[in-house]
């Protein structure tokens, strides 16, 4: 590829300055710069948009958020269960801060 070339701006006396004429290449055409690792994790991972459109599309009477299997199921027992104990734990509070208390 060609090298693009920047002029510098002309000096106090109105002379172009033709050493500061400096060539800029691109990044991309550095290897060493942009080609670590974009090989290797094109080709370590394979498309499976199908087959998780044929799990998540299948009538199977659950909801989307449970359609994962066990694991799914797990997050969502433990993400209920942090909104339960959260939403009883502020009560307790505001129900301690709502009373006086003897010093």
């Amino acid at each position: 590829m060609r090298a693009l070339r920047v002029r510098a701006p002309k000096s106090w006396a109105g002379d172009p300055n033709p050493e500061a004429l400096a060539p800029i290449t691109r990044l991309t055409e550095h290897p060493g710069i942009w080609g670590f690792g974009t090989s290797t994790a094109r080709n370590r991972f394979e498309n499976r948009v199908a087959e998780k459109q044929k799990v998540f599309q299948a009538d199977n009477d659950l909801p989307v958020h449970l359609k994962g299997g066990a694991t799914d199921n797990i997050l969502y027992r433990l993400t209920m269960g942090l909104c339960l104990g959260g939403t009883v734990y502020s009560l307790y509070c505001l129900g301690w801060a709502s009373f006086p208390h003897n010093k």
